[in-house]
């Protein structure tokens, strides 16, 4: 924790916006890195001191500089974020000879002190996971219903280049993917486009009811989503693990080894399926029996004239793993059929897909996409100049602090209302 304690030049300590970083400084468990970095300095130079320089860097975050430059030009021209920081203005001599004042540090003094940080991305990991348990333990049903996706961030850079030495001014690290986007025109006609990105994807976890970060980890652009999510799952710790009911994710993730690793865990999978029937009929018979089923889970009775009438789904009976069917009430038919899991287990969910419930928790899964929404507007991963996997793993972290920072004051404040935007 990084208090600010000198505040004297505000008339009554108000200070406006610049309360959004006192915030974050008070609620990140960061006492650990600034004494690590003071200790790796040492008895140099210290024109300016790793605190100020810390609070300066989070501050690019907190009121959106989309530059280390646009960061000095604020810090020049605005005296009590300066003074946030802890910046005291020094007088320097010129190569001339002559003196001026030095008010902010010079984009090199960034530059440096960012290096330095990412020399020490597990430091910043532990707060990570340091704040996202502070959630568990203050917020109820935290982590109960959780919502995968992936997601593309360009580089900066515009493509590989044939020097791979790295010096800062390329990516040498990212590579390429084709996503395929499905539309629909006004006349019901779907339209496939493709789009091609250089760069690198966030797979990311989050809690669906707070919309807050639980886990993530940022891979090249190519790599793929299912076997990330698996990776994801089993860094989670294990009490974790036990709290989460349900697991949300689109129809990308739809797949034996990943559903058999989430059911694996007591944790049912709410995740679209893909239609793999398309060279066959609509429905397939349910073993030798009247029963039919389509590829999404609808199931259907087959009477003596041939035709299919739509079954309800009557709940999922733990003992023998099986979903139960019976016809609608105008039907009046009392018959109870039982569909077991074992035989396909994508199709029959354990929460059945063509069910009120799955259909309500699957609404929920937009959760993340308004998290990823917030990424691109509220820190402009949009519109970056990030080049560089490190780096970019760098400032997702610091996102996630920062996000994670000002739930944790929030709640702290007992204002539970938005814990996820903070951007007025």
């Amino acid at each position: 924790m990084n208090r600010i304690t000198q505040l004297s030049i505000f008339e009554n300590n108000q200070l406006g916006d610049l309360e959004k970083l006192n915030d974050v400084l008070n609620a990140l468990p960061d006492e650990k890195l600034i004494a690590l970095l003071e200790e790796e300095r040492g008895k140099g130079r210290n024109d300016y001191p790793v605190f100020t320089m810390w609070r300066a860097f989070l501050a690019s975050f907190v009121f959106q500089h989309p530059t280390v430059a646009a960061l000095i030009r604020e810090l020049k021209r605005n005296s009590q974020l300066r003074e946030v920081c802890g910046f005291q203005t020094r007088i320097i001599r010129t190569k001339k000879g002559s003196y001026r004042y030095q008010l902010a540090p010079t984009e090199a003094a960034f530059s440096r002190f960012v290096k330095k940080l990412l020399q020490h991305q597990g430091l910043l990991d532990v707060m990570f996971h340091e704040l996202v348990d502070e959630m568990y333990v203050s917020l109820d049903g935290f982590g109960e219903i959780l919502a995968l996706d992936g997601k593309i961030i360009p580089s900066y850079a515009k493509g590989p280049n044939q020097n791979k030495q790295e010096d800062g001014r390329r990516d040498t690290e990212a590579n390429f993917t084709i996503k395929q986007y499905t539309t629909t025109t006004p006349s019901g006609e779907k339209v496939t486009n493709k789009k091609k990105w250089f760069g690198y994807r966030l797979h990311l976890i989050i809690d669906a009811t707070y919309e807050l970060p639980i886990g993530y980890e940022l891979t090249k652009a190519s790599e793929g989503e299912p076997t990330v999510a698996k990776r994801l799952i089993k860094a989670l710790p294990d009490a974790q693990l036990k709290s989460c009911n349900y697991l949300l994710a689109d129809r990308g993730y739809d797949g034996g080894p990943l559903l058999d690793e989430i059911e694996s865990r007591d944790i049912i999978p709410i995740i679209d399926i893909k239609n793999q029937w398309k060279k066959e009929g609509p429905t397939k018979q349910y073993c030798d029996t009247d029963l039919t089923y389509t590829y999404n889970g609808k199931v259907f009775y087959v009477d003596e004239r041939g035709q299919e009438v739509a079954l309800v789904y009557k709940g999922y009976d733990s003992a023998t793993d099986s979903l139960r069917y019976g016809f609608k009430p105008q039907h009046q038919d009392s018959r109870i059929f039982r569909i077991k899991r074992e035989d396909n287990r994508r199709v029959f969910n354990k929460v059945a897909r063509n069910s009120h419930k799955f259909k309500r928790l699957y609404k929920k899964r937009t959760a993340i996409e308004r998290v990823n929404g917030r990424l691109d507007r509220d820190f402009l991963f949009e519109q970056h100049t990030i080049r560089g996997e490190k780096k970019m793993n760098l400032f997702v972290t610091m996102a996630f602090l920062v996000m994670l920072a000002f739930a944790k004051r929030n709640i702290q404040k007992n204002e539970l209302g938005h814990l996820n935007a903070w951007v007025a």
